[in-house]
């Protein structure tokens, strides 16, 4: 459910008529936040979950963990960082038995977190530490555009520190197998963006872009269809390929959203677990109001759907 102050109880009640068709949903998180925005809210959607393995094709089940207690949607609490961890101890246990195919991770606040004493800045590194991995691979996609991030959360000024030809080369390589074993398609095309304008022109905007072609001649020399470095401003003019791989957050974030911001999704590519979330944060300005939209969520457990082959 993310953090229970945030948007994430209104756009699963919102989103359970879309996404209970194909699969069975098991929610996990506080039914007594439902509940009181039930109260609030009386035009949400009215849903009868099923106890835990009791759900059937058209119903969601819960997990009720109770823990955030009565909260003020909107501001950060410890309690509400603490339930926001909880939850996604709870939802590991379930892909780890085998009793669900993917999780789909509403947003939580860094600040909750922080309050909490969590050590983990989000989902994504919490579940990359439970999941066994050192490194994963960022996405975010809609229907019609995937972008991977070579960098994702740090400063401006240390991305071209970062972009190294093994890390680019190990970006390519995750999003290349995810497209071909979770997103079934056959032989991916993959594009991949320079840093510097007009990918460095030959050297003379910058070298880094060397760099990056060792990425891409490495990743050819493995048979994958890989092409680059393109210079950003222009590669995004007609999209012809399955996915990008871009440098830094803003240089692959602004095309996807601005091409469909309300379906853009967050994937986590390179975890041993498929796990998708809405392409938003928790929306704390809104949060109690009713005006959140579920369309990211409701692509995002589509996508988990069909990376899990459900």
């Amino acid at each position: 459910m993310g953090d229970p102050a945030g948007i994430g109880g209104e756009i699963i009640l919102k989103a359970l008529p879309h996404i209970t068709k194909k699969s069975i949903p098991i929610v996990i998180g506080d039914l007594k936040v439902l509940e009181s925005l039930r109260h609030s809210l009386p035009s949400l959607p009215h849903f009868s979950f099923k106890g835990p393995g009791l759900g059937r094709p058209g119903d969601a089940e819960f997990i009720d963990l109770d823990l955030a207690g009565s909260i003020r949607p909107g501001f950060s609490d410890a309690r509400c960082g603490d339930a926001s961890y909880r939850y996604i101890i709870e939802a590991l246990k379930f892909v780890f038995t085998g009793e669900a195919a993917a999780i789909v991770t509403c947003p939580i606040s860094k600040a909750s977190l922080n309050l909490a004493g969590i050590p983990f800045p989000g989902h994504t590194e919490l579940l990359a530490r439970m999941g066994s991995v050192d490194s994963h691979v960022m996405m975010l996609a809609n229907p019609s555009i995937r972008v991977s991030l070579v960098t994702i959360h740090i400063p401006l000024a240390r991305v071209p520190q970062q972009v190294t030809s093994q890390g680019v080369f190990h970006c390519i390589r995750t999003t290349w197998h995810s497209l071909r074993d979770l997103m079934h398609i056959p032989r991916p095309s993959v594009k991949v963006l320079g840093l510097n304008p007009h990918a460095g022109e030959q050297g003379t905007i910058g070298l880094e872009e060397r760099l990056i072609e060792e990425a891409v001649s490495q990743a050819q020399s493995m048979g994958m269809d890989v092409t680059g470095p393109y210079p950003a401003d222009s590669v995004f003019h007609h999209i012809d390929c399955d996915a990008y791989v871009a440098m830094y957050h803003d240089q692959g974030l602004i095309p996807v959203k601005t091409v469909d911001f309300e379906r853009t999704v967050n994937i986590t590519l390179g975890l041993p677990f498929v796990r998708t979330s809405p392409g938003h944060g928790t929306g704390f300005d809104i949060a109690g109001k009713g005006t959140a939209n579920p369309s990211s969520f409701i692509e995002a457990y589509r996508t988990a759907e069909m990376m899990a082959g459900v």
